[in-house]
């Protein structure tokens, strides 16, 4: 009897010691797969952070690379409408041995300039140049009329100290302000992309209708 009770103390004994092994395997392999749960969601929740890291940095990449463009165009269209503008008043004089061949490349240069700010923007900018642009060619069209009237012997050139005349003399001084107000322009965009720039304080110039209207946009009568 005593036998029999040992042996059945020792098997009850032994289950349990059993029992407890497989509960500390169960809670060994919970944690197990806790812990490679953690790890997943850690290295998940890194790979998300790079990927919105490297999508940030490419975003800024791109408005910095967009807004650089933009600044070259805006700024190689004032070089060239004061070339343009240069040539133009050089020929109409009979400065600086201006020849109608130079006027011509510097005002076909201006509206390859024109073209590049037109595809880059932003359209406030665009809209500033254009109308930049149509005043150089008004411009343009009456200093070459003038050389070639020269040429011929059927004009003469304004004598230094007369002034031009009014219609001519209102070309000029808009001209002035708009290539001012223009600088203005792009210094403020560049400081701030996002801020509104004014609206133009000049007449668009392919609504003008005075004695020097042209055309069309880059069109010599």
């Amino acid at each position: 009897m005593s036998a029999l009770l040992g042996s059945g103390a020792g098997v009850f004994v032994g289950a349990l010691a059993f029992y407890g092994a497989l509960r500390q395997a169960q809670a060994a392999r919970r944690a197990a797969d806790v812990a490679a749960r953690s790890a997943g969601q850690a290295a998940e929740t890194a790979a998300q952070a790079t990927q919105h890291a490297t999508e940030r940095a490419a975003h800024a990449a791109y408005g910095q690379w967009r807004h650089a463009s933009r600044r070259d165009a805006a700024l190689a269209f004032a070089l060239a409408a004061d070339e343009a503008v240069d040539t133009a008043t050089d020929l109409e004089n009979g400065y600086n041995n201006a020849t109608q061949d130079s006027e011509e490349a510097a005002y076909r240069a201006m509206w390859r300039t024109l073209a590049v700010v037109e595809a880059e923007g932003p359209d406030q900018l665009f809209r500033r140049a254009r109308s930049i642009a149509g005043s150089v060619q008004i411009l343009s069209e009456h200093a070459l009329t003038l050389h070639l009237e020269v040429a011929d012997g059927s004009a003469e050139r304004r004598q230094a100290g007369v002034p031009h005349d009014p219609e001519h003399a209102m070309l000029l001084n808009r001209l002035v302000r708009a290539r001012q107000e223009f600088r203005a322009a792009v210094r403020c965009y560049l400081h701030d992309p996002e801020t509104p720039l004014p609206d133009l304080s000049w007449p668009d110039e392919w609504n003008y209708e005075g004695p020097y209207a042209v055309i069309g946009p880059g069109v010599r009568r």
